[in-house]
């Protein structure tokens, strides 16, 4: 009996060291990313305003194409965010399709800046919408997210 007991004292050891493992991975992996945040209505990294620093428009994502594309890829799995971020600070009333338009860098502040559009029919003052999404370079961290309506020229 004593060595039964033993046992099951290794045993409920063991299985409380992978619960306490596994609890832990799903606290780290669940972490909200911001796109999360943004369904769930917080939209705190999101600024009504264009992107103001000294910029270099990348042709093609440059030396950055690759990282531009795994970028565009993570935005555009999530190409409902871009709605809800123009319909948060603006009057739509119309469907809205966003098409990326163009990567550039920011040197100074390490920042590669992500720009997509959305036209909007006959409207008497706006071409459109467009959302910057700002990345800091070294860490690939979305820092953040620039949308203002696009006046005609």
């Amino acid at each position: 009996m004593k060595m039964l007991d033993s046992r099951c004292t290794i045993l409920d050891g063991y299985f409380l060291k992978i619960f306490v493992t596994v609890v832990l991975v799903i606290l780290v992996c669940a972490k909200r990313n911001e796109f999360q945040k943004i369904r769930d209505g917080d939209f705190d990294i999101i600024t009504k305003g264009t992107y103001h620093g000294t910029t270099i428009f990348l042709r093609q994502g440059g030396e950055y194409d690759r990282l531009v594309n795994d970028l565009r890829t993570k935005i555009e799995r999530d190409r409902d965010i871009l709605s809800m971020i123009t319909r948060r600070f603006f009057f739509v009333s119309e469907k809205l399709i966003y098409k990326f338009k163009f990567a550039a860098l920011d040197e100074e502040k390490n920042y590669l800046i992500l720009r997509y559009f959305a036209r909007i029919m006959n409207h008497p003052l706006y071409a459109g919408y467009q959302i910057q999404f700002v990345f800091l370079l070294n860490t690939k961290g979305l820092t953040q997210i620039y949308t203002a309506e696009v006046p005609l020229e």
